[in-house]
């Protein structure tokens, strides 16, 4: 009779126990309400806040997708921030004085004059640029520098003419800028038996700045050193 007095004790205390622990659990697995909750002083939110008028920020904190379209198309502009298209420029006027970046868009001509009559006297110098090629060229204010069939940039907002693949062809290259100072093999196109290679030592584009020029009409060689300009056409040069 003790012992089933003392089984009937321990099995009330037992209930007892289960049932204290199992009101413990339900107060813990309460949903915690949806409300800001203050931690080391920053405050977090659980869920997202639309606002009207105004961007969702998620909880990582980068922009909603209406955001990243605006950020995205900002991005764009910026590409194209200081191109100018063909034209005639008066320089000072239209554009600042200063060196650019000419692009060729197939074959395109360009020409700087010292006014506007239209004389064969007055042009400073002019050139065509072939095959999409690129050349710096120096103004000067007071001068009228025209484009057809390209476009242009400021040197300091121009797009990168340093080749993927290490290989330079048709164009104009700033030495220690686009390609490095050293020695070069010169190799002649197999499309023509012709090729054309110049060094200078600015991009003023007159005989003065000519360092040394050649008619290229098989592979040579060609050193060049920082601050200078080699120019391409019909050939090609890789270290």
């Amino acid at each position: 009779m003790k012992k089933l007095w003392m089984a009937l004790m321990l099995s009330f205390i037992l209930t007892l126990g289960a049932c204290g622990t199992d009101s413990d659990n339900k107060d813990t697995n309460k949903e915690t309400p949806e409300e800001n909750i203050e931690k080391d002083g920053d405050t977090t939110t659980k869920k997202d806040e639309i606002t009207d008028g105004k961007d969702v920020v998620v909880e990582n904190g980068e922009p909603a997708d209406d955001e990243n379209d605006q950020n995205q198309e900002a991005n764009e502009e910026n590409n194209d921030e200081g191109k100018i298209d063909q034209g005639t420029y008066k320089v000072g006027t239209d554009i600042a004085a200063g060196e650019y970046l000419v692009f060729a868009q197939g074959m395109a001509y360009i020409e700087n004059a010292s006014d506007s009559t239209g004389n064969l006297d007055s042009i400073i110098f002019n050139d065509n640029l072939m095959n999409d090629a690129h050349s710096y060229v120096t103004l000067k204010d007071g001068e009228y520098f025209k484009l057809t069939s390209g476009y242009m940039y400021p040197v300091d907002k121009a797009p990168s003419v340093q080749p993927d693949d290490g290989l330079y062809k048709d164009g104009m290259y700033k030495v220690g800028t686009d390609i490095p100072a050293g020695e070069y093999k010169v190799k002649l196109d197999n499309s023509t038996d012709m090729g054309y290679l110049e060094v200078s030592t600015n991009s003023r584009h007159d005989l003065s700045s000519i360092v040394t020029n050649e008619i290229v009409q098989a592979d040579m060689y060609i050193t060049v050193k920082d601050g200078q300009y080699i120019k391409l056409q019909g050939v090609s040069i890789q270290k």
